[in-house]
């Protein structure tokens, strides 16, 4: 039996669209992850922005604590400061100030914390000379 020439037969073909479209599938699928990280990526980004702005609008804490909370477009956050060590030195006392940023609905969250010193009163000038 002679086989005609210059032709794919139809197992080949059928072999060769399989592999296109499982080669097609995983593009896709890579593809949709790429685009998922950078949308995470972004929302993770303006969160911290967003907490390290937070963070900078307060130089010092009230002696009793501060609590604070808000949102910003889809995203939700909380301030809040407490007594770093109760039994440091009164002269010197830091207040841990933690910052929790929340977007999708709570499933998210990105949490920073730092030292603030305590807010005291300003000196009266009068007293300050009197001593000299």
């Amino acid at each position: 039996m002679k086989r005609a020439a210059g032709g794919f037969s139809l197992l080949e073909v059928i072999v060769a669209m399989a592999i296109m479209a499982m080669s097609l599938g995983a593009l896709y699928h890579a593809g949709g992850g790429a685009l998922r990280g950078v949308i995470e990526t972004g929302a993770r980004t303006r969160a911290t922005a967003l907490a390290l702005a937070l963070l900078d609008t307060h130089w010092s804490a009230p002696p009793g604590g501060l609590r604070e909370n808000g949102s910003v477009g889809d995203m939700e956050w909380t301030l809040a400061t407490s007594l770093f060590r109760p039994e440091q030195d009164k002269n010197w006392a830091l207040h841990q100030i933690e910052v929790t940023v929340t977007w999708e609905q709570g499933r998210r969250s990105l949490r920073l914390a730092s030292l603030l010193p305590e807010r005291r009163a300003p000196l009266d000038s009068k007293r300050v000379n009197s001593k000299r």
